[in-house]
């Protein structure tokens, strides 16, 4: 018996040797690298002090920004359904790590026979047993180790795609802040040249009454306050439509939905300094989660490829039976070892093998393609963050300009020294200028968003 048991392990190994050179072998895709050193827009030009944010709304300095982007990470209900799949990941793992353990079962049973004799019991309990069995595969070629690796791998990249969730939802809520911020004071300055318009009909009004006028000045002007209280109500839409834009972002009931006060002249757009090229590898949670795929796929290639290979699984039982409930008790202990490994599964594993290849593959074209949006994103933002601001300084005298000859050419009407078509010309002038500043004004403040989220989020250094 000893000398059977001594060949025994032996023999274990021999197997699995020869196995480990008859299974097939497999070649895993590699992630590519940033190869750029620098961004072709370049650092755009620092306008004030550099700003090191925490989230959107401090670097923006907008307490009311801050709050709804704390209330949107708490209800929005796309980061929740991001928190549900860590929860399923999380319990991917639990599952895998449970493979890995020994397997402990327990049995007990109790025999009663019924009698018809009238003068005894009417049961006869004539044997009782209790049995306890532990089995336990020992992973010899790391198939449930590469299954643990590859859960834990899904998990993280759960977590990385929960954060890459947030950050678009931070960035998707500054915009809509600031979007209504700026159709507030869109509305704002076309109140103030409505107001100027109908005070102009007034003027008009009275100098045809009084013969130094004329009816066609009279219906030039209704016109222009028709078409101004015209583009205030599309405006007061698009205001509305971006409130309750913003109630779904964090995640609230739009008819129960309040927005925020958000004045536009206490936003100005931050001075954010953008990283490396090579940074956003670390920087950025959606690469992040890219490459853990990456992990989690070719843990599954290791799993099925160990599918090929032996597997020692260790056994052990005790069984305890008695005669009766007095009656004497024995037991008998067991154990053993078998190695399983396939003989003819019909190409099975082969396929198995073959897909969890292409599928690792496809996690890699998929990494790549995260990394080549990533830097183009990066890319635009630079771009908008230098065009927009360059487009800002002209149009700021620009606005100067026209509203100089708004009031110029209203006086030279009044005194009969111009006509009223004009007048008319410098107010469309004046309002399609402060129109084009305060939108952009809105490209700015879009494109320092862009370049925030771009970047990976918080500390941008």
């Amino acid at each position: 018996m000893q000398g059977h048991r001594a060949l025994l392990l032996p023999g274990l190994c021999l197997v699995a040797l020869v196995a480990e050179a008859c299974a097939p072998t497999v070649k895993l895709a590699v992630a590519p690298e940033v190869l750029s050193s620098e961004w072709r827009a370049g650092n755009p030009p620092k306008t004030g002090q550099s700003v090191s944010a925490e989230s959107l709304g401090a670097a923006f300095a907008s307490a009311e920004l801050q709050a709804l982007i704390r209330r949107a990470l708490t209800a929005n209900a796309d980061i929740g359904a991001a928190r549900a799949r860590i929860a399923q990941a999380r319990a991917q793992l639990r599952v895998a790590r449970a493979a890995m353990l020994p397997v402990v079962s327990g049995s007990a049973g109790l025999n009663a026979t019924r009698t018809d004799n009238r003068g005894g019991s009417t049961f006869d309990f004539s044997a009782g047993s209790a049995g306890l069995d532990v089995s336990w595969d020992t992973d010899l070629f790391g198939g449930a180790r590469a299954e643990r690796r590859a859960a834990r791998s899904r998990l993280e990249a759960a977590v990385f795609e929960r954060d890459a969730t947030a950050l678009a939802v931070e960035a998707e809520v500054a915009r809509a802040f600031v979007q209504h911020a700026v159709l507030g004071e869109r509305i704002a300055l076309l109140d103030r040249n409505l107001a100027n318009a109908r005070e102009l009909q007034r003027i008009i009004a009275v100098r045809l009454r009084e013969g130094a006028g004329t009816r066609v000045e009279t219906g030039l002007q209704a016109i222009e306050v028709r078409q101004f209280e015209a583009e205030r109500l599309r405006l007061l839409e698009a205001q509305i439509q971006t409130r309750n834009a913003l109630s779904v972002l964090v995640g609230e009931e739009a008819p129960r939905f309040r927005a925020p006060r958000a004045a536009l002249g206490a936003l100005s757009p931050p001075s954010l300094d953008p990283v490396q090229p090579a940074e956003l590898l670390v920087r950025r949670p959606d690469i992040k989660a890219a490459e853990a795929r990456i992990r989690a796929a070719s843990g599954d290639v290791e799993r099925a490829r160990a599918a090929f290979l032996p597997n020692l699984r260790l056994t052990a039982s005790a069984l305890g039976q008695a005669a009766g409930l007095t009656g004497p008790y024995g037991a008998t202990l067991s154990a053993g070892a078998s190695l399983l490994a396939p003989i003819f599964s019909g190409g099975r594993l082969r396929g198995e093998l073959a897909g969890a290849t292409a599928a690792q593959r496809e996690t890699v074209e998929l990494y790549r393609r995260s990394l080549l949006i990533a830097l183009a994103e990066a890319e635009d933002a630079l771009t908008a963050v230098e065009q927009s601001r360059a487009r800002q300084r002209p149009l700021n005298s620009i606005v100067e300009e026209a509203r100089t000859t708004a009031r110029l050419t209203r006086l030279q009407f009044i005194e009969g020294a111009t006509d009223l078509r004009a007048v008319i010309d410098a107010q469309q002038l004046l309002v399609r200028a402060e129109d084009a500043r305060a939108l952009s004004l809105q490209e700015r403040m879009n494109a320092a968003i862009d370049l925030y989220r771009a970047m990976g989020g918080a500390r941008i250094s």
